[in-house]
């Protein structure tokens, strides 16, 4: 959870009127409501880095990484995939990662919504 504050705090220090924040914001936002949503969907655990939306706002935005992987995606050669952390055995390991994910959807929704 200090991951999660940190990378979410960082997030909250750079919303300004730039729109390649904004729309960073709004990425990471998509990507984690999504993920929400849906967590056993295979297209939603996984975020390719060579995509071009990706690279030009999340990447550019301080913290965004940071965010996705407090919340359990971890990096790979070309992408992202989201760990649920549960071993093969359905048991839980760590913290529950389907609630850190929630948590950062509403903390992004307020932050994309221009509230700090």
């Amino acid at each position: 959870m200090a991951a999660l504050s940190k990378a979410l705090q960082t997030l909250s220090l750079t919303i300004t009127t730039n729109t390649t924040n904004k729309a960073g914001i709004n990425m990471l936002y998509l990507y984690l409501r999504n993920l929400s949503n849906h967590p056993t969907v295979p297209r939603y655990r996984k975020i390719y880095t060579n995509n071009a939306t990706y690279s030009k706002n999340v990447v550019l935005l301080d913290g965004g990484k940071e965010l996705l992987k407090s919340v359990g995606f971890e990096e790979f050669a070309s992408f992202l995939e989201w760990n649920d952390g549960e071993d093969d055995d359905g048991e839980e390991g760590g913290e529950n990662r389907l609630a850190l994910v929630k948590d950062a959807v509403a903390a992004l929704e307020l932050l994309k919504d221009g509230k700090k």
